[in-house]
């Protein structure tokens, strides 16, 4: 403490015993206060001197060792950043989605600014901590929050071998993949060493989500796997539309993620191709991942012919996969690719004869026999409960059905092998007796097999509408729809006139 600062204190000290008035004692305090903020502006300048006189002595001396990085960002591409940006800014926005990544996005929010890297609007730790997945080929995905507090995902590849980044950008800015069923596109970014793909953050790979994410109860389960399914095939559907004409090349779990609604969306297009004007198939080198792979891709050995019932085939291992909880149709890792080559599955994970129908039909070996995508959406495995039972309806109507009473042997055994073991096994002890009383009554008694039913429902919906409101058919007989089609489709049925409109989507050239 200097003399003159001393004098001032010892004197207010005396001045305060022995005040001799209010205004001597104001005085010399305002006098006190001044010369306290005087001497605080010559330290703080005295220090601001010396810090840039250090800055300039360091700055001649070493180099910067966080020297400036360019990134140029297809939102924002006049801005300049440097990576590991330090700035006075204590949090920042974020706008809470995510369930799974929460406390990692909150640590991100509130991370100091000395340990993020600035892409743009963008911010990411490149730290193990907030690194949500890895490729293969050397992609790393980050957590990231943008300006606005969106949260996404940021794919990150060296830019020596970042080609497939480039290709998979290039595809999900198209306006034909703007779509739910397709991972949303938000930005791209590159700075010296590496590209930045930003991408809408999910929750789960749908290998995950099978895994360890399915709900107890089994018959909501059901209803979610089927979803799923249908997703799927949704997001192929965009691909594969005749102005799209999108090969994605790598269907497999890893590459369809699920969003915090539960949404399936097919990801990573990085060696997706697409058809010009008038083609139908693609000659490119071979491409995919071990056992997720069309059969006529894996004989190849330099280049294949690639078309969209490639991708069908690999879709419908993926439907098996969904519906069967993590199994595959063509085994383990070991025989996969030998069973794809000589078509040899087994789908004994799925007791829906319905949904064997429909996985059958997609793996099938032959390449044109393969539904379209368009096909499968339209297949029995998603009709409703109405259309199922109209289907029946019509059934019951067919010559076969309409003399039941005297159908020949050999149509008979053919059904029987449908019938044993069913659930309508038997079917008149399980409806109300009174409802088939009255409708045997009408003529000589239904026989007690699959064709008698048919026709019972037929005449049931038919003359006795109120009665029919009454049973609920897909509950009481849960199998009686998949069996009766799988017999129908065997015996050429469901391709006579009344039966095809049914199954009316045109195949896809």
């Amino acid at each position: 403490m200097d003399e003159i600062m001393k004098k001032k204190l010892q004197r207010l000290d005396e001045l305060l015993r022995h005040p001799p008035g209010l205004s001597a004692v104001d005085n010399l305090c305002k006098e006190a206060t001044a010369l306290s903020i005087d001497r605080k502006k010559k330290k703080k300048r005295k220090k601001k001197k010396i810090q840039q006189e250090v800055e300039s002595q360091e700055s001649e001396g070493k180099e910067d060792p966080f020297p400036v990085t360019v990134v140029t960002s297809i939102e924002e591409s006049n801005s300049s950043v440097q990576p590991f940006t330090q700035t006075n800014e204590k949090s920042r926005r974020w706008h809470q989605t995510s369930r799974r990544w929460r406390s990692k996005l909150e640590k991100l929010a509130n991370i100091d600014a000395s340990r993020t890297y600035r892409l743009g609007n963008l911010v990411l730790a490149l730290d193990p901590e907030f690194l949500i997945a890895k490729g293969s080929d050397g992609t790393q995905v980050f957590l990231g929050l943008r300006d606005d507090g969106t949260e996404v995902a940021v794919k990150r590849m060296n830019k020596f071998n970042y080609q497939d980044l480039k290709n998979e950008e290039e595809f999900l800015r198209l306006p034909e993949l703007d779509s739910s069923s397709i991972v949303r596109y938000v930005d791209f970014a590159e700075d010296v060493h590496f590209g930045y793909l930003v991408l809408q953050l999910c929750e789960y790979t749908l290998e995950e989500y099978i895994q360890d994410h399915l709900p107890d109860d089994s018959a909501e389960r059901s209803l979610i796997l089927k979803k799923l399914v249908k997703e799927v095939l949704c997001s192929l559907q965009v691909l594969h539309d005749q102005k799209t004409k999108i090969l994605h090349r790598d269907i497999k779990p890893q590459n369809v993620l699920i969003d915090i609604k539960g949404q399936a969306r097919l990801a990573d297009f990085g060696i997706s191709r697409r058809l010009k004007q008038g083609e139908t198939t693609l000659r490119t080198s071979i491409a995919g991942t071990r056992c997720w792979k069309a059969k006529e891709t894996i004989n190849e050995k330099v280049n294949t012919n690639y078309k969209r019932s490639s991708d069908i085939q690999v879709a419908g291992m993926l439907v098996y996969y969904i519906l069967s909880r993590g199994h595959h149709p063509f085994g383990g890792d070991v025989d996969c690719e030998y069973n794809i080559s000589r078509g040899r599955y087994s789908l004994d994970h799925l007791n829906d004869n319905v949904a064997k129908d429909l996985v059958e039909w997609m793996i099938n070996e032959n390449l044109n026999e393969r539904p379209t995508v368009e096909q499968t959406l339209e297949h029995p495995f998603f009709w409703t409960d109405e259309r199922r039972v109209q289907y029946l309806k019509i059934l019951g109507n067919e010559k076969e059905a309409e003399n039941c009473r005297n159908a020949d042997e050999e149509l008979f055994n053919a059904i029987a092998k449908y019938t044993e073991g069913k659930s309508f096994s038997e079917w008149k002890t399980k409806l109300p007796a009174e409802l088939v009383k009255k409708l045997d009554g009408k003529k000589k008694p239904y026989p007690e097999n699959t064709l008698g039913l048919l026709r019972f429902i037929r005449n049931l919906h038919e003359h006795y509408p109120e009665d029919a409101e009454s049973i609920n058919l897909m509950a009481s007989f849960p199998d009686l729809f998949g069996s009766v089609f799988r017999f129908a489709k065997e015996r050429g049925w469901n391709s006579r006139a009344s039966l095809k409109k049914f199954f009316s989507s045109a195949p896809q050239t």
